[in-house]
């Protein structure tokens, strides 16, 4: 993907998460089924959590209830939705609010520079646009990670849905002028609500990809599972550590 139709893709996904950051928000108060099922991967003493793309904060609630937190950084394009994690905020030692683009914005700069004992990408990866794009920011996130630490993310598996892939299918002519030439398989402008009234960038990231985003970061796999949704196939986890000396990464 060209870098100009990155950039605009981009500003499509902070336009719709700022204009509808209230009604999305609502439709996502509930933790992921997923996260319970994580639950036996995280380590029960205090953990210095960084949630890159947090939305409303809701899976910094959840972990909150489950472990201790001394550090919680919440980090989020979108300043609506801050505002309401702000308004109810996970229970924790520390926690930090970071309002910045880490798409336009080089991550490694954007992301706050400290060491994290879990780092949490839910529902973000498949709105970055451009490979080279989420591998930076992966590559980002495992430099932050701690010897010790968890690196934890999922890919949206929307094209499966066929309640979404209807929808992406039937309004796509409603679609924003953005040229789509430009896509990539797996790229798809998905519609928000029934009747299309607003557009956000997806993408469907498969296995194969996934290897290539992992390959070299010096990441090792821990565990890897579906869940999430009415099948719950919805979402694919993958859960990461630092390799060790001599060990091969994910890659």
């Amino acid at each position: 993907m060209d870098d100009e139709t990155a950039l605009a893709l981009n500003r499509l996904n902070v336009e719709f998460y700022r204009t509808h950051a209230e009604a999305f928000s609502a439709r996502r108060e509930r933790p992921w089924s997923g996260w319970a099922r994580l639950l036996g991967s995280v380590p029960d003493r205090p953990l210095r959590v960084l949630d890159v793309g947090c939305g409303n904060a809701r899976f910094g609630r959840f972990l909150a209830a489950h472990r201790r937190l001394s550090v919680y950084a919440g980090v989020d394009a979108s300043e609506p939705l801050l505002a309401i994690a702000r308004s109810d905020p996970p229970s924790a030692a520390r926690v930090e609010w970071v309002a910045v683009d880490f798409v336009a914005s080089p991550p490694d700069r954007a992301l706050p520079r400290q060491r994290y004992d879990l780092i949490a990408l839910f529902g973000v990866l498949h709105g970055v646009p451009g490979e080279a794009q989420r591998r930076r920011l992966l590559a980002a996130c495992a430099d932050r990670l701690d010897p010790d630490g968890l690196l934890v993310f999922t890919c949206w598996g929307f094209t499966a849905d066929p309640r979404i892939a209807g929808r992406i299918e039937a309004l796509a002519e409603r679609g924003p002028a953005i040229d789509t030439r430009a896509f990539e398989p797996g790229d798809h402008l998905v519609p928000w609500g029934d009747e299309g009234g607003a557009f956000r960038y997806g993408r469907d990231i498969g296995p194969a990809e996934r290897r290539r985003l992992l390959g070299g970061l010096g990441l090792a796999l821990v565990r890897e599972f579906s869940e999430d949704g009415p099948e719950r196939t919805l979402n694919h986890y993958s859960v990461l550590r630092r390799a060790l000396p001599g060990e091969p990464d994910r890659g």
